[in-house]
């Protein structure tokens, strides 16, 4: 199914529509990305079996695995560089905020 997809593209959806900027949707990006990622530690350093299998059945590793699971060649060779230049974006927006926090 592409339920993990479509709700992926239709939460980017929802924070362009109410935010319009392009540093939402790269914050929104990698909120999800961090989400999926800790799930997935969850899922590997915990000795509960039925919650390790929901984990594994119902949530993705991280958006890379999403796109990794509807794409293949080329064209997911160029979605996953965008998607680091993106994560490159996000460092600078994470190191700009910090640098004014000290200020």
């Amino acid at each position: 199914m592409y339920i993990d997809l479509i709700v992926f593209i239709v939460l980017l959806l929802i924070v362009f529509i109410f935010f319009r900027k392009f540093s939402s949707v790269v914050y929104a990006i990698f909120i999800v990305d961090l989400i999926l990622r800790a799930f997935t530690y969850i899922k590997w350093n915990i000795n509960l079996l039925d919650i390790k299998n929901v984990i594994d059945k119902y949530i993705p590793e991280s958006v890379p695995a999403i796109l990794g699971r509807y794409l293949d060649g080329i064209f997911y060779t160029i979605v996953i560089w965008i998607y680091i230049v993106l994560l490159f974006i996000f460092i600078g927006y994470l190191i700009r905020t910090f640098i004014k926090k000290r200020r």
